[in-house]
């Protein structure tokens, strides 16, 4: 076993050194704060990117819940109006889709049938806050049984005739309300409701 030094010298020697490194290490390095700053350099764009990816799939998403909620907005308005121009077969034909006499494609108070709104010009039917257009487009539809079943099959034009068991297109028993909604900056795609009335 050593002896222990009890050498004056050595003891104010050793209590010397670490005093001085306890002063002299008091902040960082100027190689310390340049690794700081070239770490945080090639971080932050990395997560600026993806925060800018998280912002712009939060706008998308609330722009199409806001597109679908202004089409469902002029389905309902479109639902409340009454199937046909006429109260009884044979239906109006589709050729004669659109406003009637006595009403005005400016004026949706004037409506009282599903084809009305098509290629109506009033600015509640067209337009919603927040630059979304939107259009009602109505077609003849009849239900195909065979032999794709159960499958809506358009009409295109057509005149309407008597309507006995609804299986044929001249018939006009069924119309489909397409509704499509779009961005004016095309922020989103198109989002379509369509629904079957009778």
């Amino acid at each position: 076993m050593r002896p222990l030094n009890t050498n004056s010298t050595h003891l104010q020697h050793t209590h010397f050194t670490l005093k001085h490194l306890h002063t002299t290490r008091k902040g960082i390095t100027l190689i310390e704060m340049v690794v700081v700053i070239a770490v945080l350099g090639m971080a932050i764009p990395v997560l600026l990117s993806a925060w800018a990816n998280v912002a712009w799939r939060a706008v998308r998403s609330e722009a199409v819940a806001d597109a679908a909620f202004y089409g469902e907005e002029l389905m309902e308005w479109a639902k409340s109006k009454r199937f046909d121009e006429k109260t009884t077969a044979p239906w109006t034909g589709s050729a004669a889709f659109g406003v009637d006499a006595g009403e005005s494609g400016a004026n949706m108070n004037t409506f009282d049938d599903v084809d009305d709104f098509v290629n109506a010009s009033d600015i509640r039917v067209t337009q919603s806050p927040g630059g979304f257009r939107r259009s009602a487009a109505v077609e003849y539809v009849y239900l195909n049984t065979a032999p794709n079943p159960d499958a809506w099959i358009s009409c295109g034009a057509v005149n309407c005739g008597a309507v006995t068991d609804c299986a044929a297109c001249a018939q006009c028993c069924y119309k489909r309300i397409t509704v499509t909604v779009s961005h004016a900056a095309n922020l989103i795609s198109p989002v379509t409701l369509t629904t079957i009335v009778r």
